[in-house]
């Protein structure tokens, strides 16, 4: 954490710091799963079957929309402008107070949403700025009393998701202040603040940054909490944001303010951070993920902003978000797209066209998302499988050009496979007792890219699903297995994951020569393996040695090369592996030896048959 530390103190003094002011490597929310109580199950239940829902960052920070004196601000994150630009809070204020978002129709998000396929909405009531997006007593800094609006979104949104049928989930930015003197964040203005980036160690045993960040909590924050949970009806969730910013019991003190209020309402663990919580969040934006606990959310934008940025048109496509969702959803995780909605309270077309795109495909194979979960059975090298009762849905993303489907590591015995679109019968041959091999018919191959969106198939089992999560390595001539860290078990001290974010699926700080990566990995029979490795490593930042890639008796060894930079991820071989027979092996990435101050920052192993 050291060096993670340096790392992001050298962004932030470069003028570049990171958007996430949690931007923390992976292992943060990491928890083991414990014994659910009854009354947990419960709140869960309908959060498990919705599986996708809708973040709206929707403020004051849309009328700039990402600049600020006519000029652009450096950051990805329009909602951040105030931080970024340094703006004093009269401007900030002055600002805000001539907002009229006359085109703000509630009735019409909540339709769009349902059409989009989503089932739950989290509406930002609070954020970093301070502004209150309802109508407060606590605070007159609010859409109704300050600005000149004079209209209360929240509730018209409130009524509107009771009218459809749509959960209501509120956001609500409880560590964070940037209007509040007493509060995080804003020390241009207030120079014996707590800043933006501190972490708690910084500031706990400070008396008075202390005491005046607790009045903050007691005065404004909290109270702020219970009006959301008193006068706007009956609440699915409360979202927090940057609660790795409080003590754990400042963190509870939320959680218990909640759940006196409304017992239902789930939480999420940025109340603190993990376990706290009913459900684990990743990282804003990240693309890569492992399963945190039993129950986890993915958060993703439609582009880099969260609000609304008109110079922003980086637009993920719908095929990718499809792909995110499937791949969350296939390790029993719920996916929330955002939007943030213009200054007039519009849509911008783009954002809504992609969404209604989503909702095109999740009418036709919406069964194999809501209510789905993790399979028992391997990740394929093609796609991704969820499971609903009986039923094993094959989401696949890339077609074998053979038309042969293996499915591995199912075994439990299978009534019937069909294409889900239509109900298309498809010809089943068992490989093995664990290994089904499904024939495509040619009407389903087409040329398959990043832009396609997968197709699913449905296969009925005569019992629940059943089977191994080891990797089948496919013994296809050509056939390419990818084997990315973050689906490896790592272990020594210091070594972890990145971010996941773009760019950031990789392992960082491999300082410990007693660290590994491990993969399982197994085989329908003998087979032979070239094997390269993607990894980042660069002389400045200190990368270097000789690391190890071995299975059995089988040793591989090869020395770290500079690529340019840490992430800058380039290919190399390695050598050949030789499988001798069908069955479970374990392949390890190990360090022999470390001659900078890291190893490397490897991304894959990749098998080549």
């Amino acid at each position: 954490m050291k060096r993670q530390a340096e790392q992001q103190a050298q962004q932030t003094a470069a003028g570049s710091a990171p958007e996430n002011l949690l931007d923390e490597p992976f292992p943060i929310e990491t928890v083991p799963d414990g014994p659910q109580s009854e009354v947990q199950n419960h709140r869960m239940e309908w959060w498990r079957e919705a599986r996708l829902g809708l973040f709206i960052h929707w403020g004051p920070y849309a009328r700039p929309a990402g600049e600020w004196k006519g000029e652009e601000i450096q950051a990805s994150y329009s909602e951040h402008i105030m931080l970024r630009a340094k703006i004093p809070a009269a401007e900030y204020e002055e600002m805000a107070a001539g907002w009229n978002p006359s085109s703000f129709d509630a009735l019409k998000w909540v339709r769009t949403a349902k059409r989009a396929g989503l089932k739950y909405i989290i509406f930002t009531a609070k954020h970093h700025d301070g502004f209150a997006m309802y109508d407060s007593h606590v605070s007159n800094y609010s859409i109704v009393q300050h600005a000149v609006f004079r209209r209360d979104p929240l509730r018209e949104l409130a009524e509107a998701c009771e009218q459809e049928e749509m959960v209501l989930g509120i956001y609500y930015s409880h560590a964070m202040d940037w209007h509040d003197p007493d509060s995080q964040g804003n020390t241009w203005d207030y120079p014996g603040n707590i800043g933006a980036y501190d972490d708690v160690e910084s500031w706990v045993h400070d008396p008075d940054k202390r005491s005046r960040f607790e009045r903050y909590l007691n005065n404004k924050s909290l109270p702020q909490v219970r009006e959301l949970l008193t006068d706007y009806g009956k609440v699915g969730l409360m979202w927090f944001d940057c609660g790795g910013k409080l003590t754990r019991e400042q963190g509870e003190q939320f959680l218990d303010a909640v759940y006196s209020l409304q017992p239902d309402c789930l939480v999420n663990s940025r109340v603190w951070k993990a376990p706290l919580g009913d459900y684990s969040n990743t990282s804003d934006n990240q693309l890569t993920t492992r399963t945190l606990r039993q129950d986890w959310e993915n958060i993703i934008t439609l582009n880099d902003s969260w609000g609304y940025k008109k110079s922003d048109h980086n637009w993920k496509s719908p095929a990718s978000i499809i792909r995110q969702m499937i791949d969350v959803v296939s390790k029993s995780g719920n996916l929330v797209i955002n939007i943030g909605p213009t200054e007039t309270g519009e849509w911008d077309p783009v954002s809504e066209s992609i969404l209604l795109e989503i909702g095109g495909w999740l009418d036709t194979y919406g069964d194999s998302i809501y209510g789905a979960g993790a399979s028992p059975t391997a990740k394929p090298s093609w796609g991704r499988c969820t499971v609903k009762g009986n039923m094993l849905y094959l989401h696949v993303f890339d077609w074998p050009t053979d038309r042969k489907l293996v499915v591995p590591g199912l075994k439990t015995d299978v009534l019937r496979a069909y294409m889900l679109e239509d109900g298309r019968e498809l010809k089943l041959t068992r490989l093995s007792e664990q290994d089904l091999e499904i024939e495509l018919p040619e009407s389903v191959l087409s040329e398959v890219n990043e832009f396609s969106k997968p197709q699913v198939i449905a296969v009925l089992c005569s019992g629940p699903v059943d089977g191994n999560p080891v990797g089948l390595l496919d013994s296809r001539e050509g056939s390419i297995l990818e084997l990315g860290v973050f689906d490896a078990e790592i272990s020594g001290a210091g070594l972890k994951y990145d971010t996941g974010k773009k760019g950031r699926d990789n392992l960082l700080d491999w300082t410990d020569e007693s660290a590994e990566a491990v993969w399982s990995v197994r085989t329908l029979g003998a087979a032979d393996f070239d094997v390269r490795i993607e990894y980042g490593s660069g002389d400045a930042e200190g990368g270097g040695g000789t690391y190890l890639v071995t299975t059995g008796d089988q040793t591989l060894r090869a020395q770290v090369q500079p690529t340019g930079g840490p992430y800058d991820f380039r290919e190399f071989y390695v050598g050949k592996l030789h499988f001798p027979e069908a069955g479970e092996y374990s392949i390890r990435l190990q360090a022999e030896r470390i001659t900078g101050q890291y190893l490397m920052q490897p991304r894959c192993l990749k098998l080549q048959r």
